[in-house]
């Protein structure tokens, strides 16, 4: 049997092949025209139909300025932070330690000044004792005040001589203070007004170098004739002072001295002064009613003086001559009296005795050296001028007055105590002692806070 092989290539086309040819050929021209149509006509149909897209907001993108309120950071420290964890001790016996700190403010040598709200009240530290001129209190800030006035470098007091030692046992005691106390000093003088002047404003701790400074300071004070009284800055009271009479305003000005003291804060005062008003003698002002009728009174006294030298046939060209005549013979016996200091201290000098520190109008005056008035004098007036009974402070008066502001302020309100005040009166050898003034003097000092008084009479006692 033989097989028969197809082979496309040499058989005939036949009838099948045929239409499927011409089924192919339609179909591909139905396929493009009609593709076509529906092409065109969906286009058409869109572009008939388009709508245009709803209108969006239009957003604003550039940047609004604010206001923001930028706060310094501290800067970071490039230093790491060592953290230290430290647990909890238990059960550890330790031994009980009390340190004892000072009130200031200890520097390495420099002032420290110490201001009033500086000094605290509640530290506990120890209190050492402070002897001036065998006059001894405890304290931890003290205040030493000098009177540099003439009158204590007197002859009887013994001259220049008894304030050098005066100076060099100040310095003793200041450079004998401990590290831990406070301390100033202040020199016044009432001779013609109130001069105050102190080492430092406030007080300062007892350094080595405060107490040299403290030595330089108080070396020039009536060391010459050319360097005697205040030195340095004047000091205005910070409290208002006690209200005084009228016109008497300058009578009690060691009390402006008092005042000047207690304003410093101290624990303990010393003044070392000539005299002391007695706190029985400051007075008190009047009443507005008491200055109307003193007026009135004094009135009446000078009407009453007149018709008297009127009486006597005494003339107000007579009083005028009289008073020029008598001032005239007083001028002539200060200029002696200049002359006399200027020509014993040459002598002195020579002989190398203390100098004469008096003024000239207290030559005059010692000496005698003021002629008497010879001519006629005016008659003696029997008319009684009028008398103004002021009421006295007293030292329970003039502490009530400093209890209600500059007491209250500086000490009361730190719960610190008053200041001890204690005084040492210089006297001359043979000089006749006030006992009214010294039981003043005595009753004043032991009013503030127990303090002690002593005096000293002549050279030989200030150096003993």
């Amino acid at each position: 049997m033989k097989f028969h092989h197809f082979n496309p290539k040499k058989e005939k086309k036949g009838l099948i092949y045929k239409v499927f040819v011409v089924v192919a050929a339609i179909q591909v021209t139905l396929l493009v025209s009609l593709g076509g149509y529906v092409v065109t006509k969906t286009v058409l149909e869109d572009e008939s139909e388009f709508k245009a897209p709803p209108v969006t907001e239009k957003l604003d993108i550039t940047p609004k300025q604010q206001k923001v309120q930028v706060e310094r950071q501290q800067k970071k420290s490039s230093k790491l932070t060592k953290r230290i964890s430290i647990s909890n001790p238990n059960n550890i016996n330790t031994p009980e330690v009390k340190i004892n700190l000072p009130a200031t403010i200890m520097s390495g040598g420099g002032i420290s000044t110490i201001s009033d709200k500086q000094i605290s009240a509640n530290m506990k530290i120890p209190i050492s004792t402070v002897g001036l001129f065998g006059v001894s209190t405890k304290a931890e800030k003290v205040l030493i005040c000098i009177d540099a006035s003439p009158y204590l470098m007197t002859d009887e007091r013994g001259g220049l001589d008894t304030y050098k030692v005066i100076r060099e046992d100040i310095k003793k005691v200041v450079n004998q203070l401990p590290s831990t106390s406070l301390f100033n000093l202040m020199c016044f003088d009432i001779t013609s007004g109130t001069q105050m002047s102190f080492f430092q404003p406030n007080l300062v701790a007892a350094t080595p170098l405060n107490k040299k400074l403290a030595g330089v300071w108080i070396d020039p004070i009536n060391s010459s004739l050319k360097l005697i009284g205040v030195r340095g800055k004047q000091y205005n009271l910070k409290y208002k002072f006690l209200p005084q009479p009228a016109g008497r305003e300058g009578a009690n000005n060691i009390y402006r001295v008092y005042q000047a003291a207690l304003e410093q804060g101290a624990d303990a005062i010393w003044f070392l002064t000539t005299s002391w008003i007695n706190p029985d003698r400051v007075q008190q002002p009047i009443t507005d009613a008491q200055i109307i009728s003193l007026q009135k009174r004094n009135e009446k006294y000078q009407n009453d003086v007149e018709k008297a030298r009127k009486a006597a046939k005494w003339t107000l060209e007579d009083q005028a001559l009289y008073l020029f005549k008598t001032r005239k013979l007083y001028a002539e016996g200060i200029k002696k009296g200049r002359d006399w200091v200027r020509n014993t201290n040459k002598e002195r000098a020579a002989k190398g005795i203390p100098l004469y520190v008096g003024t000239p109008q207290d030559a005059a005056h010692e000496q005698k050296l003021i002629p008497k008035y010879e001519g006629e004098k005016p008659p003696a007036i029997k008319v009684k001028a009028p008398v103004v009974r002021y009421k006295s402070y007293g030292a329970k008066g003039i502490f009530n007055f400093y209890h209600k502001n500059l007491l209250k302020e500086i000490y009361y309100d730190r719960n610190l105590k008053p200041p001890v005040v204690n005084m040492i009166v210089f006297k001359g050898k043979d000089e006749k002692i006030n006992q009214d003034e010294m039981k003043g003097i005595r009753a004043f000092c032991s009013a503030n806070n127990g303090g002690r008084t002593r005096l000293l009479r002549g050279l030989k006692a200030v150096r003993d």
